[in-house]
């Protein structure tokens, strides 16, 4: 069957404020060779699947700038727009509906615009992995990655045990949302438990029949839209999205169909850069403990995160900072506190600034 790729980029990334905004989320943010994520994550599943055969689903208002992102990696008719967000599950419906009218048959890999992995060839493998079972079992598949360390921002696979170390796939046996720290340790330790890296694979066939079963009004609602001629069709799939529950794959369709999937023990390293601390791993420290990006000039600076976006920031006497700035706001706080971010834009909508965001 033909190999399809799906890069789902409709998200805010609000942790990364403000060098992630609403208008310029984070997939758009340059990493250490000066390509965005978005890119990077093109370019990776390029290994495996024609740029043509790559498609990218971005809400409408960022359609112009995601076009503008991948002109000259994929072509720009492959970028599709929903209406507005209405999370994961609407925007894999969508797209394996779309892609199964144009294309009838396929397996697709559907895959979050914005994580960041070093290790490309051994992506590579666990995704040609991913396809081949989902072709062999008419199923869905899901990729899971080694714990690096007891993360409680993560969602966890637990997975059957192999008693061959060359064995790559598992059953799924369930899947644990965010573990509080404790528990995360203990999952660490054992080789049953993955982290979750939000990409699934599924010949159509088998992500529209999972769909209908769990959600069915996805299937209903969105499929009765893209039926109808171009005329009718645009007003119909607008009020269909309105009208759908806002719910995450994950929730609405593999964790009630968990027993039946198939997990590849992935072993590249892979972050969801979920915070500018982790936004920093993408950069190697200089001889004074600092990840810069961006023009920086500073005395007596270490242990730093300092990420300059069109502005020069300079620095005297600091210790175990975050700086980041851009040319209409700058943030500032201790290393240990970049989770606090997200409050922090909660409170600027509460104050109207949405200026700012």
């Amino acid at each position: 069957m033909q190999k399809y790729a799906v890069l789902m980029a409709g998200g805010s990334g609000t942790r990364l404020w403000p060098l992630s905004k609403e208008a310029s989320p984070k997939q758009f943010i340059l990493v250490e060779d000066d390509s965005s994520m978005l890119v990077q994550t093109i370019k990776r599943l390029c290994k495996v699947v024609q740029p043509e055969q790559c498609y990218i689903v971005t809400s409408r208002l960022l359609a112009d700038i995601t076009k503008k992102a991948v002109s000259g990696y994929i072509p720009e008719d492959n970028v599709l727009s929903e209406p507005e967000r209405k999370n994961t599950a609407a925007c894999i419906a969508f797209a394996t509906l779309l892609l199964q009218k144009k294309c009838k048959e396929g397996v697709l890999c559907f895959v979050p615009a914005d994580g960041y992995v070093k290790d490309t060839e051994g992506y590579a493998e666990a995704l040609q992995l991913a396809f081949d079972t989902a072709e062999r079992t008419n199923g869905l598949v899901v990729i899971g990655v080694k714990p690096a360390y007891p993360a409680d921002g993560y969602g966890y696979i637990h997975v059957e045990p192999v008693t061959d170390a060359g064995v790559k796939t598992s059953r799924v046996l369930n899947f644990i949302e965010k573990p509080p720290l404790e528990v995360a340790q203990e999952l660490v330790r054992s080789e049953d438990y993955l982290w979750n890296c939000g990409i699934v694979v599924g010949t159509m066939y088998a992500i529209i029949r999972n769909i209908k079963e769990h959600i069915p009004e996805h299937y209903h609602k969105l499929s009765e839209a893209l039926d109808k001629d171009e005329n009718q069709a645009s007003a119909l799939f607008e009020k269909a999205y309105h009208d759908i529950q806002s719910i995450s794959f994950d929730n609405g369709v593999l964790e009630k169909c968990a027993q039946s999937l198939y997990a590849v023990r992935a072993s590249f390293d892979w972050d969801d850069i979920g915070s500018i601390d982790a936004l920093a791993k993408t950069l190697e420290a200089d001889s004074e403990g600092n990840r810069v990006k961006g023009r920086h000039i500073g005395i007596n600076t270490a242990n730093s995160i300092i990420y300059a976006k069109d502005i020069a920031i300079c620095t005297i006497d600091i210790d175990n900072l975050i700086i980041a700035g851009t040319k209409d706001e700058v943030l500032v706080c201790p290393r240990d506190k970049s989770q606090k971010i997200k409050i922090l834009v909660d409170k600027l909508k509460q104050q109207g600034h949405e200026d700012l965001l």
